[in-house]
């Protein structure tokens, strides 16, 4: 499909790769400036206590300590909606903020945190999410009249009812059920996991009079500046924000509190400073992927029927979040409604507050949890009628046409259904070209049947289906030409190493008939660049990159408004092809840095339009943005050790259509990598006790790397391109999917291996002895 377009579907290098290779880029951390302090944090030994004391005097007598903020000297404000203030008299987790201190180096500022002298009245904590929701349970916050999650005065979820939950009721669930000829359920709670960002997250503040810079690590520039235009009670105009090489976000970098901090002790000192995250900080300091404690229960009919589909879905909080119900959202609505075509179906969903570190959005953003229970008991159920897991999934599968709205409609309402579009035709294509690939009829051997034994080790296969948003929202570009040809764009969006940059700019080329090379890029500065909430919930491609699509059209039709009068030839009739525009059929022709040079500026605008508006002509509903996935999975499983080694997987992608595959295929690998560490090897522990973070470090929290997963051979990456109706010649996002569906498939291929299924959320040797035990696999 590639040789229809000149730049699309190439792989072309990545804009931002020399200067990183190079080690030319400079990144938050790097920036130095004169007179610069450097900000460190007291933070709370205790999962709940109330501040009835607190001495700084020690720490601003020692030299070199410039500023120390308490709860007794900074605004009173939510930072970012939260319950928690910027700095709490009352602290309601283990490593939430007491004070931050400001000095000539972090050493300096390190010690005179711990000089820092605070008297606690510990308070009742709570630290199991299931313990929490009974009526006798320590109140997580005291100042709030429930453990259960109902809506503050600051953040008003209509669609909560009085008991906390959300709920999405499609058809009659309980008739459903009566014609089912067979009923299952089952429990599974899935794991934490630490939004492990290659670089901990920083941030730098400077004042110039009434204005503030602050260079952020982040992928939510937006969001950073308006938090603290409310934060600090100035405009926004007053606020720059610059956002450059951001490293690797996965759902939620933000630098949250800190930066508000931060801002104010630039201002109080009249100097500029910079708080930077170590490995643990990060690690106890910002959020970890939310919990769910799934229970489904599916109705089947013998010829693979599903009639009907409940689900409930308790998701642990902690003790705040930036994203209230988002991700429950998003699950009750893309995994539990729409990833099959049950006519029959209820979700309910409620969150519960704790006293741990709070959640926040990551990678998948509430689907990949609610999936891995849907697509094991949807194994399950193709066991119980003998089925073909696979064939049961192609019968069932969300295709064109079916039922979808946004997870925003979920918690705001209104609740009116439109369609999926033609590109999710892609999703029954998707796994018969998987099942082709990995040879699936030929391996699968049955239920209860591995594909091979040897000893206590037994090979098996599995097979899941995921999903997930690709959000389409507004956002804002601009594309500049210069007088040579050129062209800048202009976007608020962020570069955060998933090649942001590489695709506008291959986009804009396509678009305006110019080289790849000649387009730069001004990203996320927003005092430079029009508004874009960032990169988030898949919607780069689909939202930034369209936005600049749209801002290279209007520049090309200025172009070529200005070509016509020149060569005396119809617009119609013009074409562009790498800087020249050509009249069709004619040799008559210009260059585009002619046209630049002598009208001095061109300028193209482009703003996205309402979702509301992309329409599906037969059935005038909306068609709402969504991106598929498959996964096929081959493990082989030590029944002695516990231990799982997964083989080969083959991993099958709805693109829309592909702008880069070089880049697809690494946005593939990282949703793959981090989706087996979830389950495999990263376990946040938590003391049950204390509520404390045990291993917020790289030694004992355990990465999955690339070195752990299939090598190159064994790695299979299917692509299908179905263009989308909203996306940039239509494309699309599509890298959280990744995340979506190897974990079941994993957890289902361990179940064909052994004949005992995985109702734990960790897949760990530990995990996986412990739902071993008592079996006996002496025998083939």
């Amino acid at each position: 499909m590639a040789d229809q377009f000149s730049v699309l579907g190439k792989k072309v290098p990545r804009k931002d790769a020399i200067g990183k290779v190079k080690g030319e880029a400079r990144y938050v951390p790097d920036i130095q400036l004169p007179n610069m302090l450097h900000v460190k944090f007291l933070r709370s030994p205790h999962a709940h206590a109330r501040i009835k004391d607190i001495d700084t005097s020690k720490a601003e007598a020692l030299p070199g300590v410039k500023c120390v903020l308490t709860h007794q000297n900074v605004p009173k404000v939510h930072p970012q909606r939260k319950f928690e203030f910027l700095l709490d008299e009352t602290v309601h987790r283990p490593g939430e903020e007491v004070a931050a201190v400001a000095a000539l180096t972090p050493e300096i500022a390190e010690e005179a945190s711990r000089l820092i002298d605070v008297e606690y009245e510990i308070l009742p904590a709570i630290i199991d999410f299931e313990r929490a929701m009974e009526a006798d349970a320590p109140l997580a916050h005291q100042d709030y009249d429930s453990n259960i999650y109902h809506g503050t005065e600051i953040v008003d979820i209509p669609r909560i009812e009085e008991d906390g939950y959300v709920r999405l009721v499609v058809g009659d669930v309980e008739k459903g059920f009566a014609e089912a000829d067979h009923i299952l359920d089952g429990t599974y709670i899935t794991p934490l996991q630490y939004n492990c960002s290659p670089m901990p997250r920083s941030v730098v503040c400077e004042w110039e009079g009434e204005k503030l810079t602050c260079w952020a690590d982040t992928q939510l520039p937006l969001y950073l500046l308006r938090d603290l235009s409310g934060s600090l009670g100035i405009s926004q105009g007053n606020i720059r924000i610059i956002a450059g090489h951001t490293v690797g976000g996965y759902g939620g970098k933000t630098p949250d509190k800190t930066a508000t901090l931060t801002a104010l002790i630039a201002k109080r000192t009249g100097r500029p400073a910079k708080a930077a995250f170590s490995r643990a900080e990060d690690a106890i300091g910002t959020h970890h992927r939310i919990r769910y404690k799934n229970y489904n229960k599916i109705g089947v009919k013998n010829d693979g029927t599903i009639t009907s589909m409940y689900s409930n879905i308790v998701a642990e909080w902690g003790s705040d979040t930036v994203v209230q119900y988002i991700c429950q959202g998003s699950a009750i609505l893309g995994a539990c409604s729409m990833l099959y075509e049950w006519q029959n179906s209820k979700v309910e969903s409620v969150g519960v507050l704790t006293n741990i570190l709070g959640y926040g959005p990551m990678n998948g953003f509430g689907d990949p949890e609610a999936i891995y229970s849907v697509e094991r008991i949807i194994d399950e159920a193709a066991e119980k009628i003998e089925m073909d897991p696979m064939e049961f999934r192609l019968k069932n599968c969300m295709r064109h046409g079916d039922k979808a709205m946004e997870y925003e409609q979920v918690l705001y309402g209104p609740i009116k259904w439109g369609i999926l579009g033609s590109d999710l035709d892609s999703l029954p294509e998707l796994i018969e070209r998987c099942a082709e690939k990995a040879r699936w009829k030929e391996k699968w051997m049955g239920w209860r049947t591995p594909m091979a034994v040897d000893g206590y080790k037994r090979k098996g296969i599995g097979i899941s289906i995921g999903m997930h948003h690709t959000s389409f929202w507004r956002s804002s570009a601009i594309v500049k030409m210069n007088q040579d040809g050129s062209a800048t764009v202009l976007s608020g969006a962020v570069e955060i190493g998933q090649g942001f940059a590489t695709a506008t700019a291959q986009v804009v080329a396509e678009a305006l008939g110019i080289r790849y090379e000649d387009v730069s890029l001004n990203l996320s500065d927003t005092s430079a660049a029009p508004a874009a909430i960032g990169n988030v919930a898949s919607s780069g491609t689909s939202s930034p990159v369209n936005s600049a699509r749209i801002a290279a059209e209007d520049a090309k039709r200025q172009l070529l408004e200005l070509a016509s009068q020149r060569l005396d030839v119809p617009v119609d009739d013009l074409e562009t092809k790498e800087g020249i525009i050509y009249a069709k059929g004619s040799s008559k022709s210009v260059s585009i840095a002619e046209i630049c040079f002598d009208n001095w500026q061109i300028t193209g605008k482009g703003n996205n339009p309402l979702y509301q508006t992309i329409i599906d002509e037969k059935t005038g509903k909306v068609i709402h943005a969504y991106a598929a996935a498959v996964t096929i999975v081959e493990v082989e499983v030590d029944t002695e050790t516990g231990e799982i080694d997964v083989l080969s997987i083959y991993s099958g992608h709805d693109t829309g259509r592909t702008i880069n595959p070089l880049i697809v295929e690494n946005q593939i690998d990282l949703g793959l990598t981090m989706a087996c560490g979830w389950v495999r090897s990263e376990e946040y522990i938590i003391d049950p006790r204390t509520g404390v973070v045990m291993n917020p470090n790289m030694l004992d929290y355990k990465l999955m790397t690339f070195l752990d997963m299939p090598g190159s051979k064994d790695h299979h990456r299917i692509l299908v391109e179905r263009p989308s109706a909203w996306g940039p010649f239509g494309a699309k996002g599509f890298s959280e999917t990744a995340m979506t569906a190897l974990a079941p498939a994993t957890a289902n291929a361990v179940y064909n291996a052994t004949g005992v299924r995985m109702y734990c959320g960790s897949l760990t040797p530990e995990h996986v002895l412990k739902e071993l035990e008592g079996k006996d696999f002496s025998k083939v």
